[in-house]
């Protein structure tokens, strides 16, 4: 199908889920000026289903509906009536969240309430003694510390692992270094832990029998090396290729992409953000009318072919923004070393914990809402 057709029957697509979805998905966009990539929200508005991003993120304000922020550093101030989903290198939440809280970052800080779940994936994880959780816990991180009460159960992956609060559910614990249980700590039900050593139980905390079973840590680390390197050379080398055939075929596409990207980075990460979100609902919601389950199908495998071919169209948008930065201004960028510099940067930004995904999620967002602009001048 030619590139042409393709977007055209997208669009078609998309603009049928738009009719559908529209009643339900009314949403506030904020991105920053070209000039200025920090956002802040005053305390004397009120948003409603906000989408936020930038460089760095302060949400004051408050939000009727939902919340979804990202950022390098995302701070949120102003109460959210309904869920919070949010990603960014440093997290910093004291707001009272209605329902369920999202988080994924490097540094996490939750000393708000949280009216449903709380779910977070980090590095260093700290839910203040200010916080709560009406819901369960679930996180997944490095060194995790809850000195908050949680209603609900506990189930926690991390590296050290601190509890010190009242918990009115079960505890999972699987710390790869230890389980320390303070002083303050009072735990009603059931305590199954899996680690190195045996949890640190400190004088003053009230707690049933823990389960304990111990992990012996085995060093397959020569091995693992071994297969990464194979797995890395090989993917390296398939996407050199794929990327030097795509840039064959859509050359005028790509750099279409990277100076409209260039002109309005913000903006374009704000339409990818909203779009990689409101179309799937757009799909559930088209499967619940049941006349709309052949459109979801359609469109549920070009959105799942999009996610996958847009990686590809990111590392090589990825490559000539890199390149642009480095060549003098009106010096002709080479094309090898644009798809060389973004396929090897964009790969190996992969094994960077965090931060490194935080700048690929940017991009390819990027890429995914300058693509959706093109489809809909197509359209």
């Amino acid at each position: 199908m030619k590139s042409k057709h393709f977007f055209k029957v997208f669009g078609s697509m998309v603009f049928s889920m738009f009719l559908v979805a529209a009643p339900v998905l009314a949403a506030e966009v904020i991105s920053p000026d070209k000039n200025n990539p920090t956002v802040t929200l005053g305390s004397q508005e009120t948003h409603k289903n906000l989408y936020v991003a930038g460089a760095t993120v302060t949400v004051n304000s408050m939000t009727a509906g939902d919340l979804v922020a990202a950022g390098g550093t995302v701070v949120v101030v102003g109460n959210v009536e309904q869920e919070a989903i949010a990603a960014g290198g440093t997290l910093d939440f004291s707001a009272n969240i209605g329902g369920t809280a999202r988080l994924a970052g490097g540094n996490i800080t939750v000393s708000g309430p949280v009216g449903g779940d709380l779910v977070i994936g980090g590095g260093n994880i700290n839910i203040t003694g200010k916080a709560s959780v009406a819901g369960d816990l679930l996180v997944a991180g490095g060194n995790v510390v809850v000195d908050a009460p949680v209603q609900g159960d506990i189930r926690i992956a991390g590296g050290t692992v601190t509890l010190n609060n009242k918990v009115g559910g079960r505890v999972y614990v699987r710390a790869s270094r230890s389980l320390v249980i303070g002083s303050s700590a009072v735990i009603d039900g059931s305590i199954e832990y899996s680690g190195p050593q045996e949890a640190t139980v400190n004088s003053g905390a009230k707690i049933s029998r823990i389960k304990y079973i111990l992990v012996v840590q085995k060093n397959y680390q020569k091995q693992i090396a071994g297969i990464i390197t194979l797995a890395f050379l090989i993917k390296l080398l398939a996407w050199i290729i794929a990327a030097f055939v795509v840039v064959r075929l859509r050359k005028n596409l790509i750099l279409s992409l990277v100076e409209d990207i260039k002109q309005k980075p913000w903006g374009n990460l704000g339409i990818g953000v909203l779009a990689a979100i409101i179309t799937p609902i757009a799909v559930v919601l088209l499967f619940i009318t049941l006349v709309g389950y052949y459109l979801a199908i359609m469109l549920g495998l070009i959105y799942a072919l999009l996610l996958v071919a847009g990686n590809l169209f990111a590392s090589i948008v990825f490559g000539y923004l890199i390149l642009s930065r480095l060549n003098k201004p009106g010096e002709l960028m080479a094309d090898w070393q644009a798809i060389l510099i973004g396929v090897v940067i964009w790969l190996v930004l992969a094994f960077i914990p965090f931060l490194g995904w935080l700048i690929m999620a940017a991009v390819f967002l990027m890429v995914f809402g300058a693509g959706v602009k093109k489809i809909k001048q197509s359209f």
